[in-house]
């Protein structure tokens, strides 16, 4: 194979490449990414479930409610594998079983609130009851599988054939109640499924962002920091926070700063999971002891979160205001 046939190929996967990204960018921001949505919400769902076994099998499962998000993994990854293949699953049964993930979060957080109030000094300890207690935010983490299956639910369907990035959509209008006025939900409905839910998602970052950040925190001072590169994820959350804020208040930092905080939040998770399965396979045994090594060493897939928390944010600055 000759030296330019070989260039022609590397000119024409880029093309391909850059053709699909212009692609994608485009069907966001018009509201087309159901099905990329609902993937997210299972692969979120896999790991938060992951993480609420290994984190309940510490506690040797001591209450029946502990079961439940383990139970609802599976539950909700159907659910957001069959949105993906079926759109009257994505409309019918995915809000349904990320309304009850929703729900399930939050009953979880009020409990690890509940237990850390249990523990000898209560609230009144702070930090080490927080610390060495059940992880206070990580049932709010939950959340974002109920988040993302219920914002998929709203989108619309990807159509990979756009020639221009606004592509040939005729618009539709939000229904209206009684009297010719424009239900607030319809409004929001709306909104979400033709891609002008900038401004709110950029806030939904920066809500999991304060979550995956504290839990971070608390699982890291466990540790005592013992490695400068723990605090990485403690840094950059106030930055995350931030540039999601000023995403939400200006398009321009939408645009410029909120993607580059992301990436780089999307980076420090992925960093964070190398680390964690090198801590893994530094303990006794390596490959042996799985079980005991992946319950009471560094939390296997807990800094993928962070990465999702990046996902949230590249997704939020390639959308269209609200109102536009």
């Amino acid at each position: 194979m000759s030296v330019r046939h070989r260039g022609q190929e590397r000119g024409s996967l880029w093309a391909w490449l850059l053709n699909g990204l212009r692609l994608a960018r485009a069907e966001i921001r018009l509201g087309r990414y159901q099905r990329g949505m609902a993937i997210m919400a299972a692969f979120a769902a896999i790991v938060s479930g992951f993480e609420a076994y290994m984190q309940h099998l510490r506690g040797a499962f001591s209450h029946w409610l502990m079961w439940t998000p383990v139970a609802l993994t599976p539950v909700v990854t159907a659910a957001a594998a069959a949105a993906v293949f079926s759109r009257r699953a994505a409309r019918r049964v995915l809000p349904l079983v990320s309304l009850i993930t929703l729900l399930d979060g939050v009953i979880g957080f009020i409990f690890h609130i509940r237990g850390i109030q249990r523990m000898p000094g209560g609230i009144k300890l702070g930090q080490y009851n927080i610390v060495m207690g059940p992880p206070i935010f990580a049932p709010l983490l939950m959340c974002t599988v109920g988040a993302l299956g219920g914002v998929a639910s709203l989108l619309r369907r990807e159509k990979w054939d756009l020639t221009n990035e606004c592509g040939s959509v005729r618009p539709l209008r939000p229904r209206r109640v009684a009297g010719g006025a424009e239900s607030p939900m319809a409004r929001l409905t709306f909104d979400i499924a033709h891609g002008r839910f900038q401004q709110g998602f950029a806030l939904l970052s920066v809500f999991f962002a304060l979550l995956s950040g504290g839990e971070a925190y608390f699982e890291h001072l466990r540790g005592s920091f013992n490695q400068r590169v723990m605090w990485a994820p403690v840094w950059v959350t106030p930055v995350m926070m931030l540039a999601g804020v000023g995403a939400a208040c200006s398009r321009r930092i939408a645009r410029v700063v909120l993607p580059v905080t992301s990436a780089v939040t999307f980076l420090v998770g992925t960093l964070g999971f190398v680390l964690h399965l090198r801590g893994l396979w530094r303990m006794p045994g390596r490959l042996g002891n799985s079980e005991f090594k992946l319950m009471l060493g560094p939390p296997l897939f807990a800094p993928l979160l962070f990465c999702a928390v990046g996902l949230l944010g590249l997704v939020a600055a390639l959308l269209r205001r609200e109102g536009d």
